[in-house]
């Protein structure tokens, strides 16, 4: 079962054909689903810049725009852009507990001027934007509609440009939209003087290829956002380009071509297709079991956000500032994070071997006011570092001391460094005595998940702060891992690190999640460290089964949305 899924970033071809894209041995961002993209003619005309009244609007588009054709299905995604000229936009999705309804405020920032308004709650699609705000319509030569669908609209898309000098210098605000059942509060937007691309990604299986493409706006979305009425749809001419036209795909071979839905792959055999992994990365935003390795490991976090240092916290330390002296000295309450954890889900049961498994995700967060900073030097030539926690404030770094220890975990195509004082996960009894501990016992921390970024010292682009989260390989002499304010580190607990069911009676327990158990980290406060979560086992030997009391009113173990 699934939480919440995030909304699908924007899978798009770079501007290379696929020849160059061979000769590289790699696609671009997006993998195999990146040939489904559309790139802007190269026969279009550009036009010169034009003042623009203040406010949103779809930036210049190309008229002319590339589509790619493969194996009957045409792949589509619109070079169209959302623009903010002369202001900025900041929207801020906020709830109070999973079962309360996502309250939306568009802020409009004028120099220092903040004029904050909230969004009617329908069209609010909970943390994925604004709810069928944007509808994509593709029609023949002849004006006939072979496809119209409509979709939530994300203001914080991954592509973003610059279209006015005076914009600010880079981007700011997230490029996603979405949450988890435990999120709480996020962030999107779009900076004055840039743009960010809509996503208008999706396939439509045709022979055609003289078609047209309009990506419109909805009316009650358009009147909140401050959409002129006669602005708020672009039509676009799209050519449609053989990609096997290109090159010889009968010479590309199984490992090229994947299904008509998935375009090409360059995977290698026994590797997840880009669609699996973003799939993963959906539903569950977590450090995904890989192969048939008994740990888990780390996958790239697709989640990262644009930092701006007005709203975000003190982790962004100065170039080379000088290092600071290691103490034990108790440090300063604001240079300390506050670690908590959320109650598992994703929650059930497999049969690994001969042995029945209660597996789950698990999630630990840090909500500030300080990053959670943890570094490792090792200590010889052995396979252990000494860890030691850092402490920053106003984004300088004034203090560490020794914490723990990180151990080099030695695992078939899972192979590095881990943290051993971070969580612990437990399978008790309602009166709470141990039943069970999971296999998972040490941790690579590094931001999979936000659960608040609107929290103080909140961070909106955790790979651009200077603190980068590793895991490092066997021959790493340091590595730093981090936990921003703001955001958490999810895990998928399965086949050696769930708990192992034999000699569990059917009945009811709780998962109980542990953060900072043995009090090692340096933090705010340990009150709430401990979260529980009710499962009832039941079934046979093979065929164990688990049900989930609902959390805070609402059913996490279930898709939302039909997602």
């Amino acid at each position: 079962m699934t939480a919440r899924s995030l909304s699908r970033p924007s899978l798009r071809l770079l501007t290379m054909g696929v020849a160059a894209v061979l000769a590289l041995g790699v696609l671009g961002e997006g993998g195999a689903a990146d040939v489904a993209s559309a790139a802007p003619s190269t026969d279009t005309a550009v036009p010169e810049a034009t003042a623009q009244p203040p406010g949103l609007r779809f930036a210049p588009a190309a008229k002319t725009v590339e589509a790619y054709g493969y194996d009957g299905y045409v792949y589509f995604d619109s070079a169209v852009w959302m623009a903010a000229y002369g202001e900025g936009y900041e929207f801020r999705a906020t709830r109070a507990k999973a079962s309360d309804p996502v309250k939306l405020t568009k802020t409009v920032i004028r120099g220092d001027e903040r004029t904050t308004t909230k969004a009617p709650a329908k069209i609010v699609d909970g943390f994925n934007g604004f709810k069928k705000g944007l509808t994509v319509q593709v029609v023949d030569a002849n004006g006939n509609v072979l496809s119209k669908k409509s979709r939530s609209l994300c203001l914080s898309g991954g592509e973003r440009q610059r279209i006015e000098p005076t914009g600010s210098t880079e981007p700011v605000y997230p490029m996603w939209c979405g949450g988890s059942w435990f999120t709480k509060a996020s962030v999107s937007g779009i900076e004055q003087g840039w743009a960010t691309q809509l996503d208008t990604y999706f396939e439509l299986k045709t022979a055609r290829t003289n078609l047209r493409m309009t990506v419109t706006i909805s009316d009650p979305v358009a009147d909140f956002l401050g959409l002129p009425a006669d602005s708020r749809s672009v039509t676009q001419r799209v050519k449609v380009v053989d990609e096997c036209g290109m090159i010889d795909c009968g010479e590309v071979g199984e490992e090229l071509m994947g299904e008509p839905d998935e375009g090409f792959s360059t995977l290698a055999e026994g590797e997840p297709s880009p669609q699996e992994e973003l799939r993963q990365a959906q539903t569950s935003g977590a450090h995904a079991g890989h192969g048939d390795s008994t740990e888990s490991t780390h996958r790239t976090n697709l989640f990262t956000l644009l930092d701006d240092q007005e709203h975000t916290g003190g982790d962004h330390p100065a170039l080379g500032q000088p290092g600071s002296t290691p103490s034990n000295e108790t440090p300063a309450m604001e240079t300390l994070p506050d670690l908590q954890a959320v109650p598992a889900w994703q929650i059930g049961t497999e049969r690994d071997g001969r042995t029945d498994r209660l597996t789950f995700s698990a999630h630990e967060w840090n909500a500030g006011p300080a990053p959670l900073v943890v570094e490792g030097y090792r200590r010889g030539a052995g396979e252990v570092m000494d860890a030691y926690q850092f402490f920053y404030k106003d984004g300088k770094e004034v203090g560490s001391t020794k914490t723990g220890t990180m151990k080099y975990h030695d695992a078939p195509e899972h192979d590095h460094w881990h943290f051993l004082d971070f969580a612990s996960y437990e399978l008790v009894k309602p009166d709470g005595s141990l039943v069970t501990t999971s296999g998972k016992q040490s941790w690579c921390l590094a931001p999979t998940d936000p659960v608040d970024l609107t929290v103080p010292g909140a961070t909106w682009r955790p790979e651009a702060t200077g603190l980068d989260s590793t895991c490092g390989d066997r021959s790493a002499i340091w590595l730093r891992e981090v936990l921003p304010v703001g955001w958490g580190d999810t895990y998928n607990q399965s086949q050696t690190q769930a708990f192992s069911l034999t000699g569990v009676p059917n009945g009811t327990y709780q998962i109980k999640i542990t953060v900072n158990p043995k009090g090692t980290l340096h933090e705010q406060t340990l009150t709430n460290n401990v979260s529980y979560r009710t499962v009832v086992l039941g079934g046979t030997p093979g065929k164990r089964t688990v049900k989930v009391p609902p959390y805070e009113g609402v059913d996490t173990e279930i898709v939302e949305d039909g997602r």
